[in-house]
């Protein structure tokens, strides 16, 4: 049946978008058995009926029909293993705060003013269903075990699937490999203290993998705790060269107060949270194979309004890659399902895929790049969405322009979730959204190189918080929504022990119909880092950072001043120890997040790490 629909012809699902949705949904009843929701009791039967998909598929590849999408594509940036060491963070969070147009938190992160951002961890999505903001669960990743980082800002939606119209991160670990390993030891003001340990080991064909750690603290409000855990392992399988097999397991668990707006103070509100992820990565000679299962859980319990909500969420994923005669192709599908005490169970299907064709011309230094994904939901609309890219690479001199749909489907907590603060939404519906950029990149000279990207992103039935009066809102669709703007970053290298990066960012994000900005986008972001190296072994990083005034409520009726803080950090290498320090808000400025919350104090932790 699928065979139908793969046709080789370069823009056939451009101009079938009605017969492609058809056909894929016939290929989604096959792979499942049933077109509407399946009862709980069925749940356990439509994850076997699931298996039937896959290996439909895999008949498919044997008989030569394209399934996979390359790992290939332009407009990206790459951090490797010797990159991540030479930036001496000790997270993934501080690694993302350094690349000009992200900005990481504890649990989130945004690509040019957009959270709806998808993180991929080996291939699974840690982006937490249960939260409101596509929550990162960042507490999985030990920076230690990153092989590769990949950062699309505002494309690889058609590779990765929906929810990215702000953009996609793919952090790939390292396989197990000889015999090494870290610990790391730290502890801080506010009563921190954190531990963690890694290592890796290879015997032939096997490797095995391991990582666990903690990390606590009392905070600096009142109720504004935080105990975290995590530990993972991972094993790999090498047969021979065209054979591998990575297991991932992954578990992380929060215990944290909540201690609310300044306003409206919440000092006995706690959360709970469990997260739970396993990736199986096959490649058989070109064919690559990902099968991801995640369960999330989270409670909120607030003694002073009587409020006890439980959340619970699981989804399976299966994706299938690979390169067929220059075209990058891709199936995919999910089955997500979410219960509480709160919420009737509820469970979702979707299904995508993709296809991709560079082409390089011998002409002119020029690739252009198109390619398309049809998504099929059991719960929303299908949607199709091609992407465009040109790029013009010359000696030192380098443009890229892309045109990008795509779209972010409502996640369930925004639904159905019900808290101290936030009222259940169930007739949310999904964004639209349309990306268009244009970079410029500039290489003179060894010692500098700079880059400007203009950015326009027209969404429609934006999906966000609004707070009403009291301090409960709930997630409605706002109209349309414009966010344009202008990214510059610049590397200077003065010497050897000297080096700078200063970057800019104007963000202009508004409501079409009303006219007002979107809450928590400042218009100006200034960044200016200085790394000083006076010895060998000593490196002094000052990172400084300016955010102008933005607002906290929808309505605009209420907003946060802007902002200058610095940072400090100290790193030196002793053989195979190291040591460092920090100190956060270096000038101990007092002043609130975008979204009306305070920020920290001044902050200051100190330990060491050693290999082995």
């Amino acid at each position: 049946i699928p065979i139908c629909y793969f046709d080789h012809r370069a823009g056939y699902l451009w101009g079938k978008e009605t017969q492609v949705r058809e056909k894929l949904n016939v290929l989604l009843s096959v792979g499942t058995g049933h077109r509407g929701e399946l009862s709980f009791e069925d749940s356990a039967i439509m994850i076997l009926r699931s298996f039937s998909m896959v290996f439909l598929a895999l008949i498919l590849v044997i008989m030569d029909v394209p399934l996979v999408w390359a790992e290939e594509e332009t407009g990206r940036i790459v951090i490797t293993t010797e990159g991540i060491k030479e930036m001496n963070v000790r997270t993934v969070v501080e690694l993302l705060n350094r690349i000009p147009g992200v900005d990481a938190g504890e649990n989130t992160v945004s690509l040019r003013g957009s959270r709806m951002v998808k993180v991929l961890l080996d291939g699974r999505p840690i982006n937490d269903p249960l939260s409101g903001h596509r929550a990162i669960r960042w507490n999985l990743v030990s920076i230690n075990d990153i092989e590769r980082i990949e950062i699309y800002k505002g494309s690889g939606s058609g590779a990765f699937g929906d929810d990215s119209s702000g953009g996609v991160i793919i952090i790939k670990t390292k396989r197990p490999e000889g015999g090494k390993g870290n610990i790391e030891a730290f502890g801080g003001n506010f009563n921190t203290k954190s531990c963690s340990i890694n290592y890796r080991r290879n015997i032939e064909p096997f490797g095995v993998g391991f990582s666990a750690g903690w990390y606590k603290e009392s905070g600096y409000r009142d109720n504004g705790d935080k105990d975290k855990r995590r530990a993972g392992t991972k094993i790999s399988y090498s047969p021979s060269k065209e054979h591998s097999f990575d297991l991932s397991l992954d578990f992380a668990s929060e215990d944290s107060g909540r201690p609310g707006l300044p306003a409206y103070p919440t000092p006995r509100s706690r959360f709970e949270s469990e997260t739970f992820g396993s990736s199986l990565i096959s490649r058989i000679r070109s064919l690559k194979s990902g099968t991801h299962f995640s369960r999330f859980r989270r409670e909120s319990r607030n003694p002073d309004s009587g409020l006890e909500t439980i959340l619970k969420s699981w989804s399976f994923m299966e994706d299938l890659k690979r390169k067929f005669r220059g075209i990058s192709t891709g199936i995919n599908f999910e089955i997500a399902e979410v219960s509480g005490n709160k919420v009737s169970t509820k469970q979702e299907k979707k299904c995508g895929i993709y296809l991709a064709k560079d082409h390089h011309f011998k002409a002119l230094p020029l690739t252009l790049s198109g390619g398309a994904r049809c998504n099929l939901y059991s719960e929303f609309r299908n949607v199709f969405n091609p992407e465009i890219k040109l790029s013009f690479a010359r000696d030192d001199f380098t443009i890229q322009t892309a045109v990008v749909k795509t779209n972010n489907t409502p996640t369930f907590l925004q639904r159905y979730y019900e808290s101290s603060t936030t009222s259940p939404n169930p007739d949310l519906g999904t964004e639209k959204a349309m990306n268009y950029s244009i970079t410029f990149s500039y290489h003179p000279i060894k010692q500098i190189e700079g880059s400007i990207t203009l950015f326009y992103n027209r969404i429609k039935d934006r999906i966000t918080y609004a707070r009403g009066e009291g301090g409960i809102g709930k997630y409605e669709n706002f109209g349309k929504v414009t966010l344009k703007g202008t990214e510059i970053s610049c590397k200077w290298k003065l010497c050897d022990s000297i080096e700078m990066k200063p970057s800019y960012v104007y963000l202009s994000a508004k409501d079409n119909e009303t006219g007002n900005w979107i809450p928590c986008k400042p218009e100006h972001k200034v960044r200016f880092d200085i790394r000083y190296k006076p010895l060998a072994d000593l490196t002094l990083d000052l990172n400084t950072k300016y955010v102008s005034k933005q607002y906290s409520r929808s309505d605009n009726k209420e907003s946060v001043s802007g902002y200058f803080i610095a940072d400090l950090r100290a790193d030196y290498y002793c053989n195979r120890i190291r040591l460092f320090m920090k100190i956060e808000n270096l000038f101990d400025k007092d002043y609130l997040y975008g979204d009306g919350y305070p920020a920290p104090p001044l902050t200051w932790w100190t330990g060491l790490s050693c290999e082995f």
